[in-house]
């Protein structure tokens, strides 16, 4: 669609289901999150590609453009094809107008994906709600973690932070 000129580079918006869906723009608390997100998440860097609001082919007509991604490492990296489902280690979406969309559209399409964890930071309340073991459109276990509570990445265990320094 940009080669057609129908949408320009700097056009913010995903594909849902075949539709195209203007995005909402971010707000200063969305953005200090994903910095401290990224910095948590650096010391990854070597094992794991990290996007930050990069673009990421979910399936068939669902192209989203997650907050966070923990992407598997590819030789050539992905300059040339976007990441897809089975790239997908960890997604975060930062929710504070978006929170519905993303468990009501994003989630059952990142499940249905078998995407193995999905993690939705509501900014305004300042937790994580951690989606783990996708079944059919939705996640088997999921758990609300806050402050002090200890989390990590199924696929890397071995770097753990507090949920609050991703918000502080």
């Amino acid at each position: 669609m940009i080669e057609k000129g129908v949408l320009g580079t700097t056009d913010r918006v995903e594909l849902v289901g075949g539709f195209i869906v203007n995005m909402s723009p971010q707000g200063t608390r969305h953005n200090h999150f994903l910095m401290q997100l990224n910095r948590l998440f650096a010391p990854l860097h070597s094992r794991f590609s990290i996007c930050v609001q990069g673009t990421l082919t979910v399936s068939e007509g669902q192209i989203f453009d997650p907050d966070f991604m923990l992407l598997r490492k590819h030789a050539h990296g992905y300059k040339n094809k976007l990441p897809d489902a089975k790239d997908a280690q960890l997604l975060v979406e930062a929710a504070e107008s978006s929170l519905r969309f993303d468990q009501r559209i994003k989630l059952p399409a990142y499940a249905a994906a078998q995407i193995p964890e999905y993690w939705i930071a509501d900014l305004d309340r300042e937790v994580l709600i951690i989606h783990r073991a996708p079944e059919g459109e939705r996640y088997a276990d999921v758990q609300t973690r806050h402050g002090d509570d200890i989390v990590s990445a199924l696929a890397a265990p071995e770097l753990s932070f507090a949920v609050g320094e991703a918000f502080n």
